[in-house]
């Protein structure tokens, strides 16, 4: 099956998402198109939207959800692309000094058990899933 490969983006650009919110959302938005957006779920009192789920024009599929008080989580499938380009794009947008990658580079996680962002890669047979927590 033919892999895919993610654009690369602008260094301008990577330096522009670096403390935004939602990176991943913008990166494909510009770079690869939206095809489509769903709201899941907005916060009881000011109705504000905290749960979206999208999908871009090469197949990605992206689920986030900040509605919890205590952090974020975010699920992106990626369908036929390889391992190698779902690495790239962690360290593109979210590189840090404070996290190191596992052996296997499925997870790359704070060294020290602590408040930070914590990835997982899971590969399956056609797709591969990068899922995300950011907490306190």
């Amino acid at each position: 099956a033919q892999q895919n490969k993610l654009p690369i983006p602008t260094k301008s650009f990577i330096e522009k998402l670096k403390n935004k919110d939602n990176p991943e959302e913008e990166y494909f938005t510009k770079y690869l198109g939206k095809k489509s957006e769903r709201i899941l779920k907005r916060f009881s009192e000011s109705k504000d939207v905290c749960a979206k789920e999208f999908e871009f024009k090469t197949g990605i599929k992206l689920k986030s959800d900040s509605c919890s008080e205590t952090g974020s989580d975010v699920e992106i499938v990626f369908l036929n692309y390889p391992k190698s380009e779902v690495i790239k794009f962690v360290e593109w947008f979210f590189n840090t000094n404070d996290n190191i990658w596992n052996k296997s580079k499925t997870k790359y996680q704070p060294k020290e058990e602590e408040a930070g962002c914590y990835f997982e890669i899971k590969e399956s047979k056609s797709k591969i899933i990068l899922s995300y927590y950011c907490g306190c």
